[in-house]
C-alpha cells in the first residue's frame, strides 16, 4: 500500500515537472510582435469595388458572407446583394414602412441548400427570403422559448447554430436568477435539436470578462463557440495557456467560449468599436511559425495601401477569410477616381496556410 502511494505521488510529480517544462518551453521560443502588415499573414487578398447606383448608397459595411457568385452585405440594418465582382444585384430589406420587406436586421444566415436567406430582426422574428429578395415567411423566435433573445445565428451543415442569452433560476442560490450564455442548434424553421449551456474558458487567471457577442465557429468539422477578448495584452499569455491544456481541440459537446478564433494556421482574435478607437485591435497567432502579432489599431494594408485596417471581419465559419472595406481617400491610390460618395471597396483576405 506504502509502495503504491510513493508510486502514485512520483507520476503526480512528474506530471506537474512535465506540464511546467512545457509551459515555459513554449513561452520561451514563441516571439512576438506589436506591428505587423497584412503580408504577414495573408497569402492573398482580392479587391471588389462595390457598384455605386442611386438606389444603393453604402457607407458602414458588416455581416459580409457569400455563397458562390452571390455577396451579401448589412449597411445601416439593411440587407443587399451583390455579385462577386461586385455588381449591384438587388436589396433585400428596407428601412421604408410602406414596403413589404421592412425590417431591421439584427443577424442574417445564408442557407445555400435552399438558395433563401434566413433574416432576424430586433424583434426576435425570422423573415425568411429568397436571393431575388422575394418574402417567403416569417417565424417568432420568442415566442415559448427557453431563452430571452438569440444574440448571433450561424448555419453549418444543413442547420442553424445560434448563441443566446437566457435567464434561470437556481435552487442553491435560494432562487435567484442568473443570466446564462447557451448554445442552440436548429433545423431551418427553428424547431430544437440540441443545446448545451456555454462556460467562461479556463485562462489560468482570474478574469471578470464577460463574453461579448458569442459567436459560432467550426474547427475539425466540430462546433465551438469564440468572442473577442477584452483584455488584448493577455492574449499571448491565454494562448500559450490554452495550447498547453490542450483546450484548443474541440471535441464533440464543446461549451468552453474561447478568445480566439481557430484557423487552419492562425488563431485569431479581433476587436471593432467605432466609439472606442483605442480599444481597436487585431491578434494573429502563427501556430507554424509560433509567432505572435498583437497590433492595437490593426494590420496596415500593404497589399493596396489602404492604410491601418480597424475593422478585419471573419468571412467564413472556419475562419480563414477575413474581409476588410474601405472607401474615400484611402483607396484613392488603389482606385483613382472613386470618390467619398462612391460605395466602399471590400478586400476579402485568405490568410496563409
Amino acid at each position: 500500500m506504502k509502495r503504491a502511494c510513493i508510486c502514485l505521488l512520483l507520476i503526480l510529480l512528474v506530471t506537474y515537472i512535465k506540464e511546467g517544462y512545457e509551459l515555459v518551453t513554449v513561452d520561451t521560443i514563441v516571439k512576438s510582435s506589436i506591428m505587423a502588415s497584412l503580408s504577414d499573414v495573408a497569402e492573398e487578398v482580392a479587391a471588389i469595388p462595390l457598384e455605386t447606383t442611386d438606389s444603393c448608397k453604402l457607407s458602414h459595411v458588416r455581416l459580409i458572407k457569400r455563397d458562390g457568385d452571390n455577396l451579401f452585405l448589412v449597411n445601416k440594418r439593411q440587407l443587399y446583394h451583390f455579385s462577386n465582382s461586385g455588381k449591384f444585384i438587388n436589396q433585400i430589406t428596407y428601412c421604408t414602412l410602406d414596403h413589404p420587406n421592412n425590417i431591421l436586421v439584427a443577424d442574417y444566415v445564408i442557407d445555400p441548400v435552399h438558395k433563401q436567406l434566413i433574416v432576424m430582426d430586433e424583434e426576435q422574428n425570422a423573415h425568411y427570403y429568397n436571393y431575388q429578395g422575394n418574402f417567403l415567411g416569417k417565424i417568432n423566435l420568442s415566442d415559448n422559448r427557453p431563452w430571452n433573445s438569440l444574440i448571433k445565428l450561424t448555419y453549418y451543415d444543413h442547420h442553424i447554430w445560434a448563441t443566446a442569452e437566457r435567464t434561470v433560476e437556481r435552487k442553491e442560490y435560494n432562487n435567484q436568477k442568473f443570466l446564462e450564455q447557451w448554445l442552440y442548434k436548429f433545423d431551418t424553421i427553428f424547431n430544437e435539436v440540441e443545446s448545451r449551456k456555454l462556460n467562461s474558458v479556463d485562462l489560468g487567471r482570474f478574469s471578470l470578462n464577460r463574453e461579448l457577442c458569442p459567436e459560432v465557429a467550426v474547427a475539425n468539422e466540430k462546433i465551438y463557440v469564440q468572442s473577442p477578448s477584452l483584455q488584448p495584452e493577455e492574449l499571448l499569455q491565454d494562448t500559450l495557456y490554452l495550447i498547453s491544456r490542450n483546450k484548443l481541440n474541440i471535441t464533440n459537446e464543446y461549451s468552453d467560449i474561447l478568445p480566439l478564433r481557430i484557423g487552419s494556421r492562425f488563431l485569431v482574435s479581433t476587436y471593432y468599436n467605432p466609439n472606442a478607437a483605442n480599444m481597436n485591435y487585431t491578434y494573429c497567432f502563427d501556430l507554424k511559425k509560433n509567432y505572435s502579432y498583437n497590433v492595437k489599431g490593426g494590420l496596415e494594408d500593404n497589399f493596396y495601401g489602404t492604410g491601418q485596417i480597424a475593422e478585419l471581419q471573419a468571412m467564413d465559419v472556419h475562419s480563414n477569410y477575413y474581409c476588410y472595406c474601405k472607401m474615400g481617400e484611402e483607396v484613392e491610390k488603389a482606385f483613382p477616381g472613386r470618390t467619398e460618395n462612391d460605395n466602399p471597396v471590400l478586400f476579402i483576405v485568405k490568410l496563409k496556410a
